[in-house]
């Protein structure tokens, strides 16, 4: 049985094809081809399905889209249900890797990469013209296409025009430069801002003794990125177009030398911890990390991941880290910045243990922490890696840890990060909603109950805000506690006492775990947090803080904002123009202020609870919800 995506979608076995006509049934089995062997959550089939207004049948209607694709596979290899396997979070697709062209033009694609670079051209010529004849159009071009798949496409059709321009390269290195004019004269007529397919065609109408069409070329793409985009041509045209009218010698063909055979393989390092087998939903978070997740950008791209603790960044990151690995095949490193006390590990002793992982002998490691830096950088220059570094606190830890080639991607997981890394992309993780909590927990309940008793795992979910280390541990609770209701766990920790302890037997001190990061605020700012954490009101605007506080509106919209930035509270914009009103996590209130008192009097500018509860539920998706005192 294979299955095609770098075209049209098919699944085809002994001549026969039978991938479903049914437009949702066709997404289904395309998310599970191209995670073969890797669990689909349902809260993602649902996202991709419905990506705006699933209905409230959705998991009953994928189910019957699984069972018809089911039938489907049953009618031409009999019983399918080793193929698609329910799993308590989703399903997995039992699919061999080489029965699935994307997986084969991948495979080929990094075989012929590192034949280019090893001096064999004529190989590596041989083996891209293999990966690219996999292609009969664009990836996925008949299936309608959500968040998800849209995003593998499009990594997909970049990855495909990537392997042309490597596969012109290594044709240019042995002389096909002849059969090369026609077959790029079509490419950049379908990619006309494509700068690198010009830069071959450009030599290889140079190396055909036809140097005026050469020069005519550039400036055909000069006028039309200066017409369409009103940019120049970047610099590297810039400078083949000067090698042209110069007769620079190095534009000649010449034939590559012989490879030299380095005997001495280096196993590449593979630091990352291992993946949660359960991760569930962050669609859209993973959808932008698989987005942003890639080599050859030009410079090292990093990316950061922040947000409240107990958030799940670092699940996140790990499992979007995973699914990226084929990507950076020549290194992935991971470091944890925390340690057991309040002093972070210095960024020295993590330098030191990278080179040593990349094969320097520790006599020629530098003392000095800069002397590593530079020596780490060297290292890596030529490499194409990943680089996944856990809570981190502040942007001086991270910079002297930065490759600097432009083939790596690092990924930095922190609760917030002081200073500023120039260029890096932020996503800001909040708690889970509604439907991504249950589906974790049913995870951990077994999908038939979660279905049963859906509206009570709701309600879990709302008491804990959707805080996934909380929802783990209870989880776990009724993991220990088979003998419990759904009914029974919600009953006990109805009261916030009772909740608390029921985090505390699954070992989760949640007070200390949330305690963790108000060490190092500063004193107004760590008096304002614990004033908010008594106050009545579930939102609150600066004027309410101000009184509290006895501060004036501007000290104390600057502290507001600093806790903000630490994500200790949510800002919630109002609809009309205005300042905009604080929101605190629910367990975070329970954690300052477990014994919260009553005012005699509400300030007549705050609205009443109850009014409160229908606003809070009114925010976007992330807002906390439920209320725990």
């Amino acid at each position: 049985m294979h299955f095609r995506a770098l075209g049209t979608f098919e699944v085809e076995h002994e001549g026969r094809i039978l991938t479903p006509t049914a437009p949702k049934q066709r997404s289904v089995l395309a998310l599970l081809a191209l995670h073969h062997g890797g669990l689909v959550p349902i809260s993602s089939l649902i996202e991709e399905i419905w990506p705006s207004d699933p209905p409230a049948s959705a998991v009953t209607t994928l189910q019957t889209y699984v069972y018809q694709l089911r039938r489907v596979l049953s009618e031409a290899v009999g019983p399918s249900k080793e193929i698609l396997v329910t799993k308590p979070l989703g399903y997995v697709a039992n699919i061999a890797p080489e029965n699935i062209d994307v997986y084969r033009f991948e495979r080929l694609v990094e075989s012929g990469k590192r034949e280019l670079a090893a001096g064999n051209a004529k190989k590596a010529s041989e083996i891209l013209h293999q990966a690219t004849g996999v292609w009969s159009g664009k990836a996925l071009c008949d299936v309608h296409r959500g968040p998800l798949l849209e995003a593998h496409a499009a990594r997909l059709d970049e990855a495909g025009l990537e392997a042309l321009v490597m596969q012109a390269e290594a044709d240019l290195r042995i002389g096909r430069h002849q059969e090369l004019v026609g077959e790029l004269r079509g490419l950049v007529a379908k990619h006309p801002w494509h700068e690198g397919l010009y830069a071959k065609l450009i030599v290889a109408l140079y190396r055909c003794e036809r140097r005026s069409q050469a020069l005519e070329v550039y400036h055909e793409v000069r006028r039309g990125l200066d017409d369409e985009l009103g940019i120049d041509p970047s610099p590297n045209l810039q400078q083949l177009y000067q090698a042209v009218l110069s007769d620079a010698t190095w534009l000649r063909f010449e034939p590559a030398p012989r490879a030299v055979v380095n005997r001495r393989v280096a196993v590449p390092p593979a630091q990352l911890p291992a993946d949660l087998s359960d991760f569930c939903g962050r669609g859209q978070e993973l959808a932008e990390l698989d987005r942003l997740l890639v080599p050859d950008s030009g410079s090292p791209q990093v990316v950061t991941v922040t947000g409240m603790p107990g958030v799940g960044k670092t699940a996140l990151a790990l499992h979007a880290a995973h699914a990226a690995r084929s990507r950076f095949p020549d290194a992935q490193l991971y470091a944890c910045l925390a340690s057991s006390t309040e002093k972070p590990v210095d960024p020295a002793e993590v330098l030191h243990g990278f080179l040593r992982d990349l094969g320097a002998a520790a006599d020629d490691i530098p003392a000095e922490q800069e002397g590593m830096a530079r020596m780490f950088r060297t290292r890596v220059a030529q490499m194409k890696g990943l680089l996944v570094i856990d809570d981190a606190r502040t942007a001086d830890q991270i910079r002297p840890l930065l490759p600097g080639g432009p083939q790596w991607s690092v990924l930095v997981t922190g609760r917030s990060l002081s200073g500023w890394l120039p260029g890096s992309h932020d996503i800001v993780v909040e708690s889970m909603d509604t439907g991504d909590g249950i589906a974790m927990l049913a995870g951990m309940v077994g999908e038939s109950r979660a279905l049963q008793e859906r509206s009570v795992l709701a309600g879990l979910v709302q008491r804990c805000g959707g805080l996934p280390i909380a929802l783990r541990a209870l989880g776990e609770r009724l993991a220990v506690n088979r003998h419990w209701s759904l009914r029974k766990l919600a009953a006990r920790v109805a009261e916030q006492e009772g909740m608390l302890a029921e985090f505390r037997a699954a070992d989760l001190d949640l007070c200390d775990y949330l305690r963790r990061g108000f060490g190092d605020l500063a004193p107004q700012d760590r008096k304002a947090l614990f004033a908010l954490g008594r106050a009545e009101a579930d939102r609150f605007d600066t004027a309410y803080v101000a009184s509290l506080l006895g501060l004036d509106l501007r000290a104390t919209e600057d502290s507001l904002d600093r806790l903000a930035a630490r994500h200790l509270l949510r800002a919630a914009p109002e609809n009309t123009p205005g300042d905009p009103h604080y929101v605190l996590h629910p367990l975070l209130r329970a954690v300052l202020a477990p014994t919260r008192p009553q005012p005699a009097r509400r300030p007549p500018h705050i609205l009443p609870a109850r009014r409160l509860n229908v606003a809070v539920r009114a925010l976007p998706v992330g807002a906390y919800v439920g209320k725990v005192a």
